[in-house]
Parts: structure tokens; C-alpha cells; sequence
């Protein structure tokens, strides 16, 4: 069973990668059509208390920890899977313009908005991992 995951491990990361597209260019807020059964994303704090509370954990002092988190796994999980050693800082440089690319596909995107705070929370995901994979390697070495 390790070695099926591990051989196919570059096809669950595409996968992924497919999923956190369909909800980074889903014209709405699709988690907001879960939680409260529509695509608004400006909802009444009593309509439903827990969720209101999750979306502001989530979105704490205005940086999006959703973005960071999402960004630090598509970075992570491109560098180990496809840029190896020789081509960490191209990896590294792309990822950089994934971020800002799709951030700036919310200017044409339907019942979205490009938010300066989410696009530096992109680019601070990809940098984390950046600095976690310097660090393993001066750790290794």
C-alpha cells in the first residue's frame, strides 16, 4: 500500500492541485454556500454564530491563514515532487508568480475581488516553506 501511494504520490498532488483551483476561480464564496446555503460572503453574525467565529479565525488580522496554508502545501508539494535541488530557486520563483497570478485572476473573475492582504498571504506561504527548505538542507549538510 506505501509504495502505491508513494509511487502515485505526483498524481495525488495534481489532483489536489485541481480541487484548490476549483475553489480559488469558483465564481462566489463556495465555502460560504456550505456554511450558510448561499454565495454572499457578507453575512449576519447571528444567522449562524459558529460559522461567523470559524470565517473569523480563519481570517485573523487580516491575513488570510487560509491563503498561507494553501500556498505553503501547493509550494511544498511542487519542491519536493518536481523542482529537486538544481531547480529549487526556479521552483521557488515560480510559485512566487502562481501566487500573484491567480491573486490577480480575481480582478476578472465573477463575485470576486483581489484583496492585497490574501496576495501577501500567498507569497508569505511560499516564502515559509522557502526558509523550511533551507533550513533542512543546512540541517542535513
Amino acid at each position: 500500500m506505501k509504495n502505491i501511494i508513494l509511487k502515485n504520490i505526483d498524481y495525488l498532488y495534481l489532483f489536489s492541485l485541481l480541487v484548490i483551483f476549483v475553489f480559488y476561480f469558483f465564481p462566489g464564496d463556495i465555502v460560504s454556500y456550505f456554511i450558510h446555503g448561499n454565495f454572499d460572503t457578507d453575512h449576519d453574525p447571528t444567522q449562524n454564530p459558529i460559522a461567523y467565529t470559524a470565517h473569523l479565525l480563519i481570517n485573523t488580522g487580516g491575513y488570510s491563514i487560509n491563503h498561507i496554508l494553501t500556498f505553503s502545501y501547493i509550494t511544498a508539494g511542487g519542491l519536493w515532487i518536481y523542482f529537486k535541488e538544481k531547480n529549487f530557486y526556479i521552483g521557488i520563483i515560480f510559485f512566487i508568480f502562481l501566487s500573484i497570478l491567480l491573486e490577480v485572476i480575481h480582478l476578472i473573475t465573477p463575485n470576486r475581488t483581489f484583496e492585497f492582504n490574501d496576495l501577501l498571504a500567498n507569497i508569505i506561504g511560499v516564502l515559509i516553506i522557502f526558509f523550511l527548505f533551507k533550513l533542512k538542507k543546512k540541517i542535513i549538510s
